[in-house]
């Protein structure tokens, strides 16, 4: 498989936009038997119409979603669209994009998206997922496509936008049209064995002591400690009387206790009778430890994991999305974590990053094999 990148800056003139994407793909010479795409961008790009008429201009399915900021070996920014090609002689690829989800038919969507792929890839080996800022939860989205493609390694994002308050010019996109509720993917078939990392708050910016999930109902966590939820916040001085005190800030890094990494959480609020509601599964019988996002730490998880990804051998390419939590933290330079990853994969090696309002990747067990996952806080990579 080879990795194409592609960018522009270009806002006013769709047309130029085409030609400054097409020259730097040059597919005439570049593309393989089978190829795919998907892409990054502000916006804006989507509402210029840069969007429609790139993947118009393509002779292949693109996927993706709007974005915070993004980069690729070549540029990084807030107003960008970067295109990524995956091309190979020996991988197959299918896009799918469901009907508008909604928790109450969530799987019979999904399903029916699938059903419409063709027949007789064999099993996908990596799906690169796109999924809605929808109260649904990318929790739920992840555990009924996993059902729905036989448990194959899922590796995606939420899409967000630069409006952090509202999210409300978020959008998936997908052959050059863009929706609000649904779910776009693309599924890898053939000679790939793509590579994870999950990295979030490392060890030493958690506190030491772990507490037990002792009563949860999927993403509710109800008691802590045997403590309820907002009884053991105010213990630990996350809720005052005056209200949440950055609690929505602070990543829950979950133990599933079940051999597998642990992952980290956001916490959303609080419930009227007391429960918390999180950002993800909040599994009963595993326990979790609060973390702090700091510059410096955030730095580090980045270089660290730019550094397992590119290393020791050549990648075909790398797909990166940091959480959007990352960035605001970073808000003094927004650019510090995109060039620290440059620094560690330099130009050689194709790669394409985006802040993500949700990250999807798998996690390891044990024995090697993968989960899928649903993470906050975290910086994703995939190493094809």
């Amino acid at each position: 498989m080879r990795m194409l990148n592609a960018c522009t800056l270009e806002l006013d003139e769709p047309e130029i936009a085409v030609k400054e994407i097409l020259g730097q793909l040059n597919l005439e010479e570049n593309a393989k038997k089978y190829s795919a795409g998907f892409l990054t961008c502000s916006y804006d790009f989507v509402e210029a119409g840069i969007v429609k008429a790139i993947c118009e201009a393509l002779p292949f399915d693109v996927v993706g979603c709007t974005t915070l900021t993004n980069a690729n070996n070549n540029e990084a920014g807030t107003m960008l669209l970067c295109l990524t090609v995956l091309t190979a002689d020996d991988c197959n690829f299918a896009a799918a994009l469901t009907d508008s989800v909604q928790p109450a038919n969530l799987e019979k969507t999904v399903a029916s998206a699938v059903k419409k792929l063709p027949e007789g890839k064999g099993k996908a080996k990596l799906a690169l997922v796109f999924l809605p800022m929808l109260d649904a939860g990318g929790e739920i989205m992840i555990e009924t496509l996993d059902k729905c493609i036989s448990g194959a390694p899922i590796f995606g994002t939420v899409a967000c936008d630069l409006d952090t308050a509202a999210f409300s010019n978020s959008f998936v996109i997908h052959n050059g049209e863009h929706y609000k509720e649904r779910i776009s993917f693309l599924l890898i078939y053939g000679n790939v064995s793509p590579k994870f990392v999950v990295a979030s708050a490392s060890e030493n910016y958690l506190r030491k002591q772990a507490s037990s999930i002792t009563s949860s109902e999927g993403s509710i966590l109800k008691r802590v400690n045997n403590m309820p939820a907002k009884e053991y916040f105010e213990s630990i001085g996350l809720v005052t009387n005056k209200g949440i005190e950055g609690l929505c800030s602070v990543p829950f890094v979950v133990d599933y206790n079940d051999g597998t990494q642990p992952i980290a959480r956001a916490i959303y609020g609080l419930n009227p009778d007391g429960s918390a509601a999180c950002g993800g599964r909040m599994p009963e019988g595993g326990s979790f430890y609060i973390g702090l996002l700091d510059v410096e730490d955030i730095i580090s998880t980045a270089k660290s994991s730019a550094h397992n990804l590119s290393k020791p051998d050549r990648a075909a390419g790398i797909i990166m999305f940091p959480c959007l939590g990352r960035n605001m933290v970073l808000a003094i330079d927004p650019l510090m974590e995109v060039n620290a990853v440059r620094e560690i994969i330099g130009g050689d090696i194709p790669w394409h990053l985006a802040y993500s309002g949700g990250e999807c990747c798998p996690v390891y067990t044990r024995e090697g094999s993968t989960v899928n996952r649903f993470h906050n806080f975290t910086f994703i990579g995939c190493r094809l």
